[in-house]
């Protein structure tokens, strides 16, 4: 495809285009940053900042705005900067603390709850619980856990059922 007149990102190294694959077919990384790489990847291609738009369903200036990125900070600029928003009643680093709350007595989450309160000094919901538990109980195979099973399955007692 021919460069004339349009916006283009300068011609990018073939390492750095093997890592913007990489980031485009990762599980790891956020959508937005994914499509960002197929924008700076497609870009070098040839595509124009109208096909582009096309492609990841999205305004000609956003794409624009992702070039110039680009050309600047280059593969900082595919990351998503922090966003301002609500302080978490339980801290990340204190999600150890209340997991072995809950161990004490899985089935009980009420109970769990008013300890957590005494604790912490931060008054929480199930739900809000029930997040913290499903966030931090690894091996959860499908997603789908009760307060039960994830700490059967994060202790490593989970029951085998029979066939019949």
């Amino acid at each position: 495809m021919e460069r004339t007149g349009r916006k283009f990102v300068s011609p990018v190294e073939p390492l750095a285009l093997k890592w913007l694959s990489l980031i485009e077919f990762s599980d790891k990384e956020s959508n937005r940053t994914k499509l960002r790489a197929q924008a700076i990847r497609l870009s070098n291609s040839g595509y124009s900042i109208n096909q582009i738009s096309q492609i990841c369903l999205t305004t000609q200036e956003t794409v624009s705005k992702w070039i110039d990125g680009w050309e600047k900070y280059q593969f900082d600029s595919l990351i998503d900067k922090p966003r301002p928003g609500r302080r978490p009643l339980i801290p990340g680093e204190k999600h150890d603390e209340v997991i072995d709350i809950v161990k004490k007595n899985p089935k009980q989450l009420k109970s769990a709850i008013t300890e957590i309160e005494e604790v912490f000094g931060e008054k929480i919901s199930v739900k809000t619980l029930k997040r913290i538990i499903k966030k931090n109980c690894v091996g959860a195979g499908d997603g789908n856990l009760s307060k039960a099973s994830a700490m059967r399955m994060n202790s490593g007692k989970r029951k085998k059922r029979s066939k019949f």
